[in-house]
């Protein structure tokens, strides 16, 4: 957990001092970098993942039509959930779609890192986790273009 959790935490507040003259550094450069290379450090971590279990992986392939259709309802049971509270609280077309997609994204890469970390002697474990992100990410690209449409709806009906 402090590995996980606890480190990177106090070293980006770190970084958040140190820099704190060079606010311009800051958001002109480091964030747009950290936030555009979230999806290539997932994607290694995922690499990772597959590299040191991909044996287990392949043994065990029942694991994945296990789980994809409890994931997928996982994903689209949010997708609607999140459209419901938008609508009903009022949220501009923004507020809902962020809704939607915070809900979905359900911070996979820090429940990999700490299973993975809590249960090194379990690969299945990890197996199942990695598989999440595997769906997520397509979906996360689809819910994106069904959000974008349903814009498109909206902006067409005003």
């Amino acid at each position: 957990m402090v590995v996980v959790l606890v480190l990177p935490f106090v070293l980006a507040h770190l970084t958040r001092y140190a820099l704190r003259k060079k606010a311009h550094l800051l958001s002109d450069r480091l964030i747009p970098f950290f936030t555009n290379a979230q999806m290539i450090f997932l994607s290694l971590a995922i690499m990772a993942m597959f590299a040191s279990q991909g044996n287990h992986l392949l043994d065990n392939l029942e694991i994945i039509y296990i789980l994809l259709i409890p994931i997928l309802l996982f994903f689209f049971i949010n997708f609607m959930l999140a459209q419901v509270v938008g609508r009903r609280m009022k949220f501009s077309y923004e507020d809902t779609a962020s809704l939607s997609l915070t809900i979905i994204a359900r911070n996979s890469p820090v429940a990999l890192a700490i299973t993975v970390t809590a249960f090194p002697d379990q690969p299945l474990i990890a197996l199942a986790l990695v598989i999440g992100p595997l769906i997520e990410l397509p979906v996360l690209m689809i819910v994106s273009k069904v959000l974008i449409l349903l814009r498109k709806n909206r902006v067409g009906r005003v």
